[in-house]
């Protein structure tokens, strides 16, 4: 039996061979893409875990025991002093939220700053059962200053 009559076909390649240079040629385009492609996947996957990041910095800002911190420090006149006015936040908050219903913990990390400076703040946080936090720890440490408590009691 013949291969076409079994089913398979003949391909043959249309043309003449390349030559070496139209090889190397060749091979030096397909390198290139293949180097494009590489860049264009690492900078896909280090954009989508920042853009993670940045969503879960964002929500963590927003929860009732973050803006009643930024108010408290924003507030305090020592910390005006030391880093002026308007104090906004950092990017970055770092540490760990528990926050239910009638109880709830937290232990952050984060910066905030001012037009004369910026500075660290630590914050250890409880959740009372009828729904407010008490801060247990909440101080800000200037980079060149005493540290300043902003906490309850």
């Amino acid at each position: 039996m013949d291969a076409p009559e079994r089913g398979l076909h003949r391909f043959s390649m249309p043309g003449k061979l390349m030559t070496q240079a139209e090889l190397m040629a060749w091979e030096q385009k397909a390198r290139r893409w293949v180097l494009i492609g590489l860049v264009g996947l690492v900078t896909g996957i280090f954009g989508f875990g920042l853009l993670t990041l940045d969503i879960s910095y964002r929500m963590l800002k927003q929860t009732p025991v973050m803006t009643e911190a930024v108010a408290r420090i924003s507030s305090d006149a020592r910390v005006q002093e030391i880093l002026g006015s308007p104090i906004g936040l950092g990017w970055a908050v770092t540490g760990e939220l528990e926050d239910l219903p009638d109880q709830g913990t937290a232990r952050m990390e984060f910066s905030v700053r001012g037009p004369q400076g910026q500075a660290a703040v630590t914050l250890r946080a409880e959740k009372s059962p009828t729904g407010l936090w008490r801060y247990l720890l909440l101080e800000v440490k200037p980079r060149d200053g005493a540290v300043i408590s902003c906490a309850d009691g």
